[in-house]
């Protein structure tokens, strides 16, 4: 693995020592990675013009690493470091926590998205008490098969959603929609992660899969634009659809606010389809 930050600005160096020390302070993990686009050195900044803030920007993906699932929980139920996070550093930050040996089985299963932040990935903080084993290697052809398979299956299962959530918003049953839309967007980015990386996390969460998709790929970011405080509480809506839109009576979501998410989860679909053949075209052996 990597241990330099000379291909970044002091300005973000800086931000990520400061979020090093509130996270080294606050959870104490063994190991952090920095991994995604500012490790790779392709990472997003749009503006939002007339405005302080970003249309839509790269995050800090940092990967938590421990000993062991309880001190991944202990961790997880640290939710104030998020707002902790949000108000020192300059840069969002996005946290995944796990456990050494999930993260070992994983490189042993040759899962890409752990393969391929132990291979780009960055050192910030190493205790010297966990070691990351050697990832096994896929062959190209072997990557090309899965990911086809992945790209076809869940492609129609978002289509599949997409069209029942027509249905259902066409009957003003705007709830039921807006689950249904919050399934085929779920749908889209598990495909990219399998396409990309053979490995998907066992969430639903919006917020959590998008991060992941942008971390591989900063072309997916303007999906779900941050730099209006309308389109955050938009995408809020649909991020809640999965529990509320079922169980909770207050749920509300308008005509307007659903037509909308749905152009976003469109344009989502546009991209994969575009970008993850592009990708699977790509996993070529040296040696073919």
């Amino acid at each position: 693995m990597n241990i330099t930050l000379d291909h970044l600005p002091t300005r973000k160096r800086d931000q990520l020592q400061t979020a090093v020390e509130i996270i080294r302070e606050q959870l104490q993990p063994d190991l952090i990675i920095l991994f995604g686009s500012y490790a790779r050195g392709d990472w997003v900044e749009v503006p939002e013009p007339g405005t302080p803030f970003y249309r839509y920007q790269s995050d800090f993906d940092l990967m938590l690493v421990v000993r062991n699932d309880h001190e991944v929980r202990r961790m997880r139920r640290k939710e104030s470091i998020r707002k902790v996070l949000r108000g020192q550093v300059g840069t969002p930050v996005s946290l995944i926590y796990e456990d050494i040996h999930h993260v070992n089985a994983c490189l042993a299963k040759a899962r890409y998205f752990y393969v391929d932040i132990y291979k780009e990935g960055i050192v910030l903080h190493d205790n010297g008490k966990l070691k990351l084993d050697k990832p096994k290697e896929l062959t190209s052809a072997e990557r090309r098969v899965l990911a086809q398979e992945a790209l076809e299956q869940y492609m129609t299962r978002a289509d599949e959603f997409f069209v029942t959530y027509e249905v259902m918003r066409d009957r003003s049953a705007y709830a039921t929609a807006a689950f249904l839309l919050h399934q085929a967007c779920e749908r889209l980015y598990c495909c990219i992660l399998l396409v990309y990386t053979h490995y998907k996390p066992r969430t639903h969460d919006l917020e959590d899969l998008g991060d992941m998709v942008h971390a591989i790929d900063p072309r997916y970011l303007p999906v779900f634009p941050t730099g209006q405080p309308e389109e955050v509480r938009r995408f809020e809506l649909l991020r809640d659809a999965y529990v509320d839109g079922r169980y909770d009576a207050n749920y509300r979501i308008t005509a307007e606010e659903l037509a909308w998410l749905a152009e976003r989860v469109q344009l989502l679909r546009a991209l994969a389809e575009q970008h993850c053949p592009e990708t699977i075209a790509g996993f070529v052996d040296r040696a073919e």
